[in-house]
């Protein structure tokens, strides 16, 4: 297993160089615009493949009704706080606009202010079919010991209107935190009431490398994670 590792993992120097291109801006075949409003993020996580070198861009003119924002971590754009209030004013066709947020937000960086603002900008989560809910992605990547850091922030979105069961948490299997630890998240965040996306390290679900994680326990925890999603199918409307 060691042999496997050093062949797939890269000196950050070469896993952080990122060529440069234009603002992502365009209409998928839903009708979804896709923009992107920054790139990147500072903390330069050993597990993540962003871009350090953080920068940001100036809201496009917006064409859709329905807006999928992309980008790591938007949250350490300086002025994200005067840019989704100007998202929530924005109209098309005289309707009001629906964001989704692609990565989620960085439960370190939330704040009641920002679950507030996130709020009236209508964000939440637009899925492959082009389809809103009203939900928000957090990420708990870490150890089991940012429990309560990452329930406060869910209870600032909760309390802003935001449904539990349309959000979403993103846990890193495959990785440094075990299979065991990673079913204690499972059980903790289905007393949340939340969906979980098991995101795959370093390889993809189809494709599947072991690394830190034999093939039985990766398997055993996406059938799981799988079956715990099941549960919420159909619970709540969505906007088409």
């Amino acid at each position: 297993m060691n042999g496997k590792i050093q062949l797939r993992l890269r000196p950050l120097s070469i896993q952080r160089q990122r060529p440069d291109y234009p603002q992502v801006n365009y209409v998928d075949d839903n009708g979804v615009q896709w923009i992107e409003l920054n790139r990147g993020c500072y903390r330069s996580c050993e597990f993540c493949w962003a871009d350090p070198n953080y920068k940001t861009f100036s809201i496009p003119e917006i064409i859709s009704n329905k807006v999928q924002i992309i980008g790591e971590n938007i949250l350490y754009d300086p002025l994200i706080e005067k840019k989704l209030e100007t998202l929530a004013n924005i109209k098309y066709n005289r309707k009001v606009v629906y964001y989704g947020l692609c990565n989620g937000f960085d439960y370190r960086l939330v704040t009641a202010k920002i679950s507030r603002l996130s709020k009236n900008a209508r964000i939440g989560n637009i899925n492959n079919k082009g389809n809103w809910k009203k939900g928000v992605n957090l990420a708990w990547d870490n150890d089991l010991s940012y429990r309560n850091k990452i329930k406060n922030v869910l209870d600032m979105f909760v309390k802003e209107g935001y449904d539990p069961y349309q959000c979403k948490i993103f846990v890193l299997v495959n990785y440094k935190v075990s299979y065991r630890h990673c079913l204690i998240k499972l059980q903790i965040i289905k007393k949340w009431g939340c969906k979980i996306d098991d995101c795959t390290w370093n390889c993809t679900k189809k494709l599947y490398i072991p690394l830190y994680w034999d093939y039985p326990e990766y398997h055993k925890f996406r059938r799981l994670c799988r079956e715990h999603n099941i549960n919420f199918k159909g619970r709540r409307s969505v906007l088409r």
